[in-house]
């Protein structure tokens, strides 16, 4: 044996020598340490129930906060008015449903009254009761501070212990009340921690003053001295979270770890006799052990039952960037996602009872980063360690996150859409159905998914067609516009659907079945048919009218409608053919307002023509009026109208005629009413003409002749006889029957004429006529004796009812002033009697009169001519006594138009 070999077995004694050595040193050092362990092992356990507690109270205040936005949820959409009472009741019993800590869900009224209660049959809010002083407090606290607020924990009448949150709604800065969360305090601690922390602690809510509100679980054996509290917030309001530990019956006596100590002391001297053949072949093993552990691609590390690093292998530092030696002594937990820590926790306990355990969760890298890891974990209970293999599936996270987020939207796609869409397999079975469809029938998906023929939307009395409608599609000789079928909703109503089909493809290509898409076309049917009897209508109205109609393309003169009056004057084929090629009755082009065939769809609605025609071959008269607009395809077309005017034309020509005769007549009576005082005004031209000629004869014959004073007399006599020619002349034209001719006269020449005529009567009368007539006066377009004949009747009517009053008073005045320069205004001013308010409803009534002898036409025909004129004859009452009567005439220029038309 060489000095090396000698050295080598040396070592090897003293290797061996040394555990017995340690072996005594370890018992020795373990009694004098064990005391600190199970000091250790007290403070390891208040720790856990802290971290517990800690974690318990995280998870009832995620909860709160969860319930908090629910409610704010609630007070946007009644703000918004998006909610009504039944969405309500629906959302909130739906959510206390999922929430078995919540007992009541309120809206609240800004007046402190209860307006909205869920679940409907709760006893403890009942619709229109106020709030508690209590109440109020945390209500006007949610009011003022514009954010969640709660009230302090309280007995209801049924003496269970509730907390309220109180969360304003408002609209701008208008207040709404306040959305109420109620939780039971009981239920919180039973039911926001999970089971297994039950299991482990009795958890009690303690009030601001030390009351136990609430606990889990009413068992007496506790261990005081492990125990934790915490304040609970929200709500805050000085609650706390007590958690205290049950007393386990497996806790060991204290002396013995002392016995256990000495006697494994005993044990492992006598075992190290029998280890150390063992531990050469052990140590062979360990060394390939150490090569795959520092060599492997994945995490692999040992860690603790109490969750602290034992040992990491060099991917660590590959992958979190964590170097092997800094993990030993670090606790895992420090790694996880805080999002990620409750569900490690939960595995981690689940490898305290030796049961191996494969979880996700994300780990945070030295640059503070995270990155998903796949744990297989496998604990060795006698050793106190878990051995944990870690593989990175981050880029398989992003993977599965990006195909979620592809499936949530494309389910969103679907859901959204209006159209229904249903699939059935190549053997006529539903497989899918959409929101969408399912609204549309009225059945839920889980009635229609699975179900074959005879489907539950097809109506009984269609069920052969609809069953051979699926067999078309099946055989794939569905048409390409799709089945128009009327389905059944499940409450019995029926609609009409189009179904539009389309092969359902997969991935390889292959044809697994039919999609159809549905769509509601009950109310486009309507709506068809609605303008289809709207049309018939139009059309049974049209044919019902006297009036011939008809629609020409403005650019070609086709004529694409006709009436049925159109049609039985031109032709019942008329449509299709041209306007001349029918003979319609138009106007020429130079007479349109404007020519039809330049017109574009921008022009249009215009006025074309209206004015009376004569048909050439019938000789019947018609009122034309045509008008472009567009048509229904956007062309520009005309329509025409034409109204048989015959008739009223005849007529019209009749009373002309007889108005002409009684005009004629009245002129002839008012003529021979003024007989007398004619013959009296001619006798006096007459007998001075037969004076001056009486003595020019006797100075002739007494041969006293005088040339001067011969040419005075006769220059006398002249003028008496052009005065006595002018009074005839003036009475043969009132007189005599002629034809209506307008043309351009001076107002003012009219009225001297009317007044010269009316003199006579006044003088009669001891009356007298004052003219006041405007300077510079438009000439007016009317017939000079017509409109004389008005004036002499009106100052007639004016003299006749001032005879009553004293001779100073009788005047009568004649006015004419010009309104702009379209119009003259003739006024006859009287200071008679007047007109009562009776005589004035029926002035212008034929026949009526007021006087013994009159006719009652005067003032009838006056209007009649006076509305021939295009004027307007008015009365009014004259504010100095008796009466205004005022028409009103054209002038030359307003009336050019008028003179066209005429």
């Amino acid at each position: 044996m060489n000095d090396i070999d000698s050295s080598r077995f040396t070592r090897a004694r003293w290797y061996w020598t040394a555990p017995y050595v340690a072996v005594g040193v370890f018992a020795l050092t373990m009694l004098a340490l064990v005391w600190l362990l199970q000091t250790r092992e007290a403070e390891s356990e208040r720790n856990a129930v802290a971290r517990d507690v800690q974690w318990a109270e995280q998870t009832m205040r995620r909860h709160m906060q969860g319930t908090e936005e629910f409610l704010g949820q609630l007070a946007r959409d009644l703000a918004a008015d998006a909610l009504d009472m039944d969405g309500f009741q629906v959302r909130a019993n739906q959510h206390i449903a999922n929430n078995a800590e919540l007992v009541n869900i309120v809206w609240v009224g800004p007046e402190e009254a209860v307006r909205w209660s869920a679940p409907f049959d709760t006893t403890d809010w009942l619709v229109g009761d106020g709030l508690s002083g209590l109440q109020t407090q945390a209500f006007y606290r949610a009011r003022e501070l514009s954010r969640p607020s709660y009230g302090a924990p309280y007995a209801n009448p049924r003496d269970k212990v509730v907390l309220e949150v109180y969360v304003p709604a408002r609209r701008g800065r208008e207040f709404l009340g306040a959305v109420v969360g109620v939780y039971s305090i009981d239920r919180m601690v039973r039911h926001l921690v999970p089971s297994w922390f039950a299991e482990k602690y009795r958890l009690a809510l303690i009030s601001d003053k030390g009351e136990s509100l609430a606990v889990n679980s009413r068992v007496r054996d506790l261990d005081e001295s492990v125990s934790y509290q915490i304040p609970l917030d929200p709500p805050g309001n000085g609650l706390t979270l007590r958690a205290t530990a049950f007393r386990t019956g497996s806790q060991l006596p204290q002396a013995l770890p002392t016995a256990m100590i000495l006697g494994l002391s005993v044990i492992v001297l006598l075992s190290l006799w029998l280890l150390r053949t063992h531990v050469q072949r052990r140590v062979q093993v360990e060394k390939e052990r150490d090569r795959l552990f520092n060599l492997s691609l994945d995490l692999l590390c040992i860690v603790g039952l109490d969750g602290v690093f034992r040992r990491a292998n060099p991917a660590f530092e590959r992958i979190l960037g964590y170097a092997p030696n800094d993990l030993p002594g670090r606790p895992l937990l420090d790694l996880v996602h805080p999002d990620d820590v409750s569900a490690t926790v939960e595995q981690m306990r689940r490898l305290s009872g030796g049961e191996p355990v494969s979880l996700e969760n994300r780990c945070r890298c030295v640059d503070g980063s995270f990155k998903w890891l796949a744990w297989s974990i496998n604990p060795v209970r006698e050793e106190k360690l878990v051995y944990a293999v870690a593989h990175d599936i981050t880029g398989r996270k992003a993977g599965e996150d990006a195909l979620r987020a592809e499936s949530s939207f494309r389910k969103a796609m679907e859901e959204s859409v209006v159209t229904g869409m249903r699939a059935i397999d190549l053997d006529g079975r539903i497989i899918y159905v959409n929101a969408a469809f399912c609204r549309m029938v009225g059945f839920e998906p889980d009635e229609l998914i699975g179900v074959s023929r005879p489907f539950p939307y097809w109506p009984l009395e269609d069920l052969q067609l609809c069953s051979d409608n699926l067999d078309l599609t099946l055989l794939g000789r569905a048409p390409p516009g799709g089945f128009e079928m009327r389905i059944r909703r499940k409450n019995g109503e029926r609609l009409d659907a189009r179904f539009y089909l389309s092969p359902l493809i997969d991935n390889s290509g292959t044809q697994t079945g039919w999609m159809a898409s549905v769509t509601d076309i009950t109310e486009p049917k309507r709506i068809r048919a609605a303008l289809e009897a709207a049309h018939e209508r139009f059309e049974a109205v049209l044919d019902g009218l006297e009036a011939a109609v008809f629609v020409a393309d403005a650019g070609s003169d086709e004529i694409l409608f006709a009436n049925r009056a159109f049609k039985s004057i031109h032709g019942f084929d008329a449509v299709g053919r041209t306007v001349q090629g029918v003979a319609v009755l138009q106007p020429e082009r130079g007479d349109y307002r404007l020519d039809p065939h330049v017109l574009k769809p921008a022009d249009v609605p215009r006025e074309l023509f209206d004015g009376e025609l004569q048909h050439p071959l019938s000789g019947r008269w018609y009122h034309v009026r045509e008008r472009a607009t567009r048509w229904v395809d956007g062309r520009v077309v005309r329509m025409g109208i034409a109204t048989d005017i015959t008739e009223r034309k005849q007529t019209a020509e009749v009373s002309r005629q007889q108005a002409e005769r009684l005009q004629r007549t009245s002129r002839l009576i008012t003529m021979g009413e003024m007989a007398s005082t004619l013959a009296h005004e001619l006798n006096q031209p007459l007998a001075a003409i037969a004076n001056y000629c009486m003595g020019c004869v006797t100075r002739i014959q007494a041969g006293n002749v005088r040339g001067e004073d011969l040419l005075a007399a006769m220059q006398k006599a002249s003028f008496q006889a052009e005065r006595a020619g002018k009074i005839i002349r003036r009475v043969r034209e009132f007189v005599k029957k002629s034809e209506p001719r307008r043309s351009a006269v001076q107002i003012s020449e009219v009225l001297d004429d009317a007044i010269g005529f009316a003199e006579i009567d006044a003088k009669r009368m001891s009356s007298r006529i004052v003219a006041d007539v405007a300077a510079g006066l438009p000439a007016v377009f009317a017939d000079r004796i017509m409109i004389e004949q008005v004036v002499l009747n009106l100052v007639k009517n004016g003299l006749d009812s001032m005879a009553d009053l004293p001779r100073d008073q009788r005047v009568l005045v004649v006015g004419a002033r010009a309104l702009g320069p379209s119009a003259v205004e003739v006024s006859v001013i009287d200071r008679g009697h007047g007109i009562d308010e009776d005589a004035h409803a029926h002035l212008f009534t034929p026949f009526y009169t007021t006087k013994a002898e009159g006719m009652g036409m005067g003032l009838n025909i006056c209007r009649s001519i006076i509305e021939f004129h295009d004027g307007r004859l008015v009365v009014d009452s004259n504010p100095e006594g008796g009466t205004i009567f005022s028409f009103t005439l054209p002038t030359e220029v307003a009336s050019e138009p008028i003179a066209r038309r005429v």
